[in-house]
């Protein structure tokens, strides 16, 4: 080769090319954040549904609940298919059941309207109520170890929870719901009826329960039941409906795997409505939605104190992207039912309105669990009366503080919120459980009343991060004194 070695020869080509024109472009950056969201949406196991069809019309006089059930239950002994409901008002009595491999189809100008009667959905099945499990009212379209089940359509789901069951969750004697003292802070109808439930899953461990023991909430009791509810079900896809009046959480996945939840309207303003609580589910999607909530957008759970440590089953590979979030309390949430862990959680471009937090992590002392491995990137905040970025571990404990929650590895990037009314940055940990590597990148701060406070953390830096015109250090000092944030 005339005394010229591979190597050179390379150089020399490359040096060609480059005089041609034709230089190789350099190797493309691959975002990490892109590489870990793709890897989990590519890993969600989708819905396929066979041809058969059952169409449905919207009844003058017989019972809309009996039509849609018999032709759920007969495509699903089929095995499977779809049920088309007709444009027109269905009104239904109690809860509507999915069965496996069936999709139900609203059309447009469908709308499944509910009774709003606490008493039509009983008796009560086995459910998680803020993270403790009982036996408790069942949601208004609800399945249980089911699998491929779809809800799809540009009707509406109606829970009508305003005829009764949004007042247990407020005040007696309140007219209207505000978002103020209310649902499971406030001196309410169901209050009772919580304190009962939290005594008992306080003291619930492997040690002392037995299998099947699990408390009963029905007749003559006050835990509002979630809209829609899948318990334990595999291959779920809810795409396209409006969800409005829901008594309290609007679209639960409990215990789920492979959840999509794409181009869904929520518009529901009571007490804890909140969007989307994906609990101890894993492998989830929840994409181009808008959530108009009265609560929080979208909230990630794993259960409460003892009872989420002894169940132990985590929320993990959760991805939200293009949504909107115009919820009156918080944007993204996790906690503070935490306890059996929340893992591998994905952002990505949601614009968030006016809002207490947009970003919130909380926990407290008797929950125990994690909060890691969260990437957050391209979002946009209008306005927070709190703080943009909160990281919470003293939020509502009771039971003695001796379980604290280990929060590590958040990595936040290309955020602009325009007014902070609070801090643009909060970071709350513990002495005995500081924070660790919260990383963040490009945030900026229009306006905020306070720009950061740090207390008991490490590892945490801030690049590129602007509040009120003034760019931040890279790493901040922590507070001397403990400071609270008394935004909820």
């Amino acid at each position: 080769m005339n005394g010229l070695n591979l190597s050179q020869l390379l150089a020399g080509s490359i040096a060609l090319l480059a005089l041609a024109g034709c230089a190789p472009s350099a190797p493309k950056t691959i975002d990490p954040m892109d590489e870990a969201m793709q890897r989990v949406v590519a890993g969600i196991r989708t819905t396929s549904f066979p041809a058969r069809t059952i169409t449905v019309d919207a009844p003058v006089e017989a019972d809309a609940l009996l039509l849609l059930q018999e032709a759920i239950d007969s495509l699903s002994a089929q095995g499977g298919g779809t049920v088309v409901a007709n444009a027109g008002v269905y009104p239904l009595g109690g809860t509507l059941w999915l069965k496996s491999n069936v999709r139900l189809e609203l059309s447009a100008d469908a709308k499944l309207l509910f009774s709003g009667r606490g008493d039509d959905f009983l008796p009560a099945v086995p459910t998680r109520w803020e993270g403790t499990e009982l036996l408790g009212r069942s949601a208004m379209i609800a399945a249980i170890d089911a699998e491929n089940i779809a809800i799809t359509g540009q009707g509406e789901i109606d829970a009508q929870a305003g005829l009764e069951m949004a007042a247990w969750g407020m005040e007696p004697g309140t007219a209207n719901f505000e978002e103020n003292v209310h649902g499971t802070h406030g001196e309410t109808v169901e209050m009772a009826d919580v304190n009962r439930l939290r005594a008992w899953g306080g003291r619930r461990t492997l040690a002392n329960t037995p299998k099947d023991s699990l408390l009963t909430f029905g007749a003559g009791t006050f835990l509002r039941p979630c809209c829609v509810e899948f318990n334990g079900c595999r291959r779920v896809l809810i795409e396209g409906v409006t969800v409005r009046n829901s008594p309290f959480w609007c679209l639960h996945p409990l215990y789920c795997t492979d959840v999509t939840v794409r181009g869904v309207t929520i518009d529901s303003h009571f007490p804890n409505n909140d969007g989307c609580d994906p609990e101890s589910s894993e492998r989830v999607l929840i994409e181009d939605c808008l959530f108009r909530t009265g609560d929080d957008a979208v909230a990630i759970k794993s259960g409460r104190d003892a009872d989420g440590r002894r169940v132990g089953r985590p929320s993990r590979q959760i991805v939200i992207r293009r949504c909107q979030f115009q919820s009156e309390c918080n944007g993204l949430c996790i906690g503070s039912e935490m306890s059996g862990g929340v893992e591998e959680v994905f952002m990505d471009s949601v614009a968030i309105g006016y809002v207490k937090n947009a970003l919130l992590f909380k926990s407290n002392k008797d929950r125990g669990g994690y909060i890691r491995n969260v990437w957050v990137r391209n979002i946009t905040v209008d306005e927070t009366a709190g703080a943009v970025l909160r990281f919470e571990n003293n939020y509502f404990g009771y039971r003695g503080g001796n379980y604290p929650s280990h929060y590590a590895d958040f990595h936040i990037y290309n955020v602009h919120a325009n007014r902070c009314g609070s801090f643009a940055i909060y970071c709350d940990g513990l002495p005995e459980m500081p924070m660790e590597r919260i990383a963040v990148d490009s945030l900026v701060v229009d306006s905020a009343a306070l720009p950061h406070y740090l207390y008991n953390t490490r590892e945490c830096t801030f690049r590129r991060t602007w509040v009120n015109g003034e760019k931040l250090a890279e790493t901040l000092p922590e507070s001397e004194t403990r400071q609270s944030c008394d935004v909820w």
